[in-house]
């Protein structure tokens, strides 16, 4: 049976298990709950436990195993570009391909990638808002690029627009439903009714592009690129 769980109180009514990112056990209970009760709940729930918690340490691993290595493809724009090594000192993307010194070390070439990557996404992101943000009648003030692993994009109270630069991984439909999601943010700063009927109403196919977020962001759970 698992012994190994770290336990933590709140006022919450209910009990609940947790996998946290590091594949460690985590159980979240009301304050004052006896420890034989959180016992009795943890071994009851020993099945799930395993396949969880299994499955996230496989991913972890895979992880913090992940390298990047010429010949391997690379995605830009939902589409799957070969990376190639060259014989000069420089790094870039052509339009047809990704390169890159062919002596770097695995970490300069990640690192090297990262800042072609977010160049990109600064230029794709950019002409994006501009063009939907006419559409809609919205002056947002900046597009930012930031690293978020698990956020595509968000919108502040001052009117800027952040994105992850790992965005530009996927299809171009699918980016725009994530730079229209934040320019509805400028009108409702929610998801009430209003909010999804603004996103409906320039995207009425927005729900697919989010199930083709789901499915590139289990991707990039067993990538580590920073």
């Amino acid at each position: 049976m698992t012994k190994n769980y770290t336990i933590k109180y709140s006022k919450r009514k209910t009990l609940g298990l947790y996998i946290t990112k590091n594949a460690e056990i985590e159980v979240r209970v009301p304050k004052a709950t006896p420890k034989k009760v959180i016992e009795d709940f943890v071994n009851q729930h020993q099945h799930w436990i395993n396949s969880h918690q299994d499955a996230v340490a496989k991913r972890l691993a895979e992880r913090e195993n992940f390298e990047l290595r010429f010949g391997s493809n690379l995605l830009f724009l939902g589409r799957e570009l070969p990376l190639v090594p060259v014989e000069k000192p420089i790094f870039g993307y052509d339009g047809q391909r990704f390169y890159a010194y062919g002596q770097m070390s695995a970490e300069e070439l990640k690192a090297s990638l990262v800042g072609v990557y977010r160049r990109l996404a600064k230029k794709v992101l950019s002409t994006m808002v501009n063009e939907l943000a006419r559409h809609m009648g919205l002056k947002p003030k900046a597009v930012k690029i930031n690293g978020a692993r698990t956020r595509w994009g968000s919108c502040s109270s001052a009117g800027n627009l952040n994105f992850s630069w790992y965005l530009v991984m996927a299809e171009e439909t699918t980016i725009r439903y994530v730079v229209v999601h934040e320019l509805a943010h400028l009108l409702e700063m929610n998801h009430s009714p209003n909010f999804w009927g603004i996103v409906e109403k320039v995207l009425p196919n927005y729900k697919a592009e989010r199930e083709k977020l789901k499915n590139l962001q289990k991707k990039l759970s067993v990538q580590s690129w920073e």
